[in-house]
């Protein structure tokens, strides 16, 4: 039996296409009956279009041209409204959605229609024209109630298949979707992360301008300085290494030791422990960002070794995204190598009052980022339920082996190095998960 790796955000697209495979041959009947309707419907919307373009053109239709508009637009919303949300694969609930309300559908459509059957035009060839699109509409209206009726009688004749369809997706709802709703949440977290963040080097630069009047500098414009935006940028630049530091420790530090030890890394008895401080320090409720900042300075390899691909891989769930660390070893990491001599020359030549009032502010900010990680947590344990579920549930009800994989855990992108907001996450999901 073949595994699939499936990113969790395409699964319910997978599980379509799965369900399809599966169940299409023995719902052939009822496709094709929902073909024949939806083509029905899609013949009276193009004809109702031309309609509209014919009535648009207008000025020489002898009666009801501006009144005949919104006859013609309520029959092109209605069949819009017919024809959205199909699933790749037909099951109980689409079925009782769509079919259910098409006799009312049929019935506001034929009341639409009939007052444009009483419009003429001067134009005789606009006139010949009108008559082919409402003679198409005519012949389709009459042919849906029959149509309709077909396939009422298939899907009660495979009303078990639509059901067992119905059952497996309503199994897996819940979790996706509160899943899904654990992403939004750690999404609305890391934007509320780098509000605070901007809002700290807001206050940081306030700050240096005040000192500066404060010892004669004039109350003129005070040049910005750069340490604040560069404490924001490599604060950011850091969150992969926090991750990985409280992944690390949730997975249990002596088995990541054990791992690192091991090769391909064969990390020696002093890297683990600067790897084991390192950890100790972006984790502790006790240190600065100040303080961060400067062991960095002091001891810049073992955050190397943390976002190694081997470290990753042995940290992320099975089958994760890992482009946001692969992205922190590539940029992020030279990043912070560069920025970190520049913010530890400026931050000594800080005043010691000033330097106290800074550090209180970015120690909320490292604060807000442990709680941040909390969340995170949650979401990955809350993942690894899921991906077991469905494993087990898809291998027991479809024979298929599937493993879910962790999709991108966040939304700042890397620009140039610098982290930059990204819109591409967002994804409209099937109707049968909302």
């Amino acid at each position: 039996m073949t595994l699939q790796r499936v990113s969790f955000l395409d699964f319910p697209w997978v599980l379509d296409y799965i369900l399809a495979t599966r169940f299409n041959c023995s719902l052939k009947q009822i496709r094709h009956a929902v073909c024949s309707i939806v083509l029905t419907l899609r013949t009276i919307l193009s004809a109702a279009v031309e309609l509209g373009i014919l009535v648009s053109q207008d000025g020489d239709a002898i009666d009801g041209a501006v009144s005949a508009k919104p006859f013609i637009d309520n029959m092109i919303h209605v069949i819009t409204e017919c024809l959205q949300n199909f699933p790749l694969c037909l099951d109980s609930e689409f079925f009782h959605s769509f079919l259910e309300p098409l006799p009312s559908h049929l019935r506001f459509l034929c009341g639409n229609f009939h007052p444009l059957t009483h419009m003429k035009f001067e134009d005789s060839a606009k006139e010949k024209a009108f008559e082919a699109q409402t003679r198409a509409i005519t012949q389709a209206l009459s042919e849906l109630p029959s149509q309709c009726s077909n396939l009422e009688v298939y899907m009660g004749a495979q009303e078990p298949v639509l059901k067992q369809i119905q059952l497996i997706k309503e199994h897996l709802r819940a979790p996706l979707w509160m899943l899904m709703h654990d992403f939004r949440s750690l999404h609305r977290e890391e934007r509320a992360l780098v509000e605070d963040v901007r809002e700290a080097v807001r206050i940081a630069t306030e700050l240096h301008a005040q000192e500066v009047r404060s010892c004669g500098g004039g109350s003129g414009p005070v040049p910005t300085p750069l340490w604040p935006q560069l404490m924001g940028e490599t604060l950011l630049l850091l969150l992969p290494l926090w991750k990985l530091s409280a992944l690390a420790v949730a997975k249990g530090q002596d088995a990541f030791m054990r791992m690192v030890a091991a090769p391909p890394l064969d990390a020696n008895l002093g890297a683990q422990r600067l790897l084991h401080r390192l950890i100790e320090v972006l984790l502790s409720e006790k240190e600065d960002f100040l303080d961060i900042v400067s062991w960095f300075a002091a001891e810049p390899s073992s955050a190397a070794l943390l976002s190694s691909g081997e470290a990753v891989e042995f940290l992320l769930p099975e089958g994760a995204n890992d482009d946001e660390f692969m992205q922190f070893r590539k940029d992020g990491l030279l990043c912070v190598q560069e920025n970190i001599p520049q913010l530890q020359a400026h931050l000594i030549r800080l005043s010691k009052q000033l330097r106290a009032l800074v550090t209180e502010h970015w120690r909320k900010v490292v604060e807000e980022v442990h709680l941040y990680l909390q969340l995170y947590l949650r979401v990955i344990e809350a993942f690894l339920d899921v991906q077991k579920e469905v494993r087990t549930f898809v291998h027991n009800h479809l024979f298929i082996e599937v493993t879910l994989g962790l999709p991108l855990m966040t939304w700042l992108g890397m620009e140039g190095g610098k982290p930059s907001v990204c819109a591409s996450w967002h994804r409209r999901v099937p109707g049968w998960l909302i």
